[in-house]
């Protein structure tokens, strides 16, 4: 049977996608990220962007090549994509931005350009799921929504607003809002993102929803359901 992605619809990148190496920090499809744009390579990058598809790719610097910025150290297959949404351009030409994200994505061939800033061929990467596992997404949605509210009470009422539609939730919001309550990590952001099957990403997200009930002395992993 076909693959085919539960929420959504098929994200289109740019033929060609500036992007901002930076270690530690990873974008998620529906996550909201912002940034100080200060160095002048990338101030000219947003510049350029805001002018054109308003898309650019935050990626990491592969492991052990973090020494080698703010050169230009060789960059992991993986990276997120994400749209300007808000921006802000202080008197002195830096920026504040506001990405969000839109889609993850594999370095199809770094370019030789003429800009400061690096460019990439990239394709974007949907998260697969095949018909027949239509239900198991929804149980997942349903055990993570209600699970989340032990570990982020302040987002209790949140969780539950979205668990009266499971039907509909955004698959991409629910993981990024996972994410930002359970303060993952940069390499468990990495994880996630480089998941290519929707079940995938969700057993991610319990498996890390479990590791800090885990440790934490008022809970215990089997009140999660």
């Amino acid at each position: 049977m076909g693959m085919r992605k539960l929420s959504g619809t098929a994200k289109k990148l740019p033929d060609v996608l500036p992007v901002f190496p930076l270690p530690g920090v990873v974008l998620l499809p529906g996550e909201v990220l912002p940034l100080h744009i200060f160095e002048p390579r990338y101030r000219a990058m947003v510049r350029d962007a805001l002018e054109g598809q308003t898309v650019i790719g935050m990626i990491q610097p592969r492991p052990g090549t973090e020494d080698q910025l703010p050169g230009a150290p060789p960059i992991r297959e993986i990276g997120g994509a994400g749209r300007i949404s808000r921006h802000f351009e202080v008197e002195d030409g830096r920026f504040l931005i506001w990405l969000v994200g839109v889609t993850a994505f594999r370095v199809v061939e770094e370019l030789d350009v003429v800009t400061p800033y690096r460019q990439v061929r990239a394709e974007a990467i949907e998260a697969a799921v095949d018909e027949s596992e239509r239900e198991s997404v929804v149980r997942a949605r349903f055990d993570l929504l209600a699970s989340l509210p032990l570990l982020a009470p302040d987002r209790q009422e949140h969780f539950q607003r979205l668990m009266g539609d499971l039907s509909s939730v955004d698959d991409d919001r629910l993981l990024a809002s996972a994410a930002q309550a359970l303060a993952f990590t940069p390499e468990e952001k990495q994880e996630l993102l480089e998941a290519r099957r929707l079940l995938e990403r969700y057993a991610l997200a319990e498996a890390a929803l479990r590791r800090r009930m885990a440790s934490h002395p008022a809970l215990h992993p089997a009140n999660a359901r």
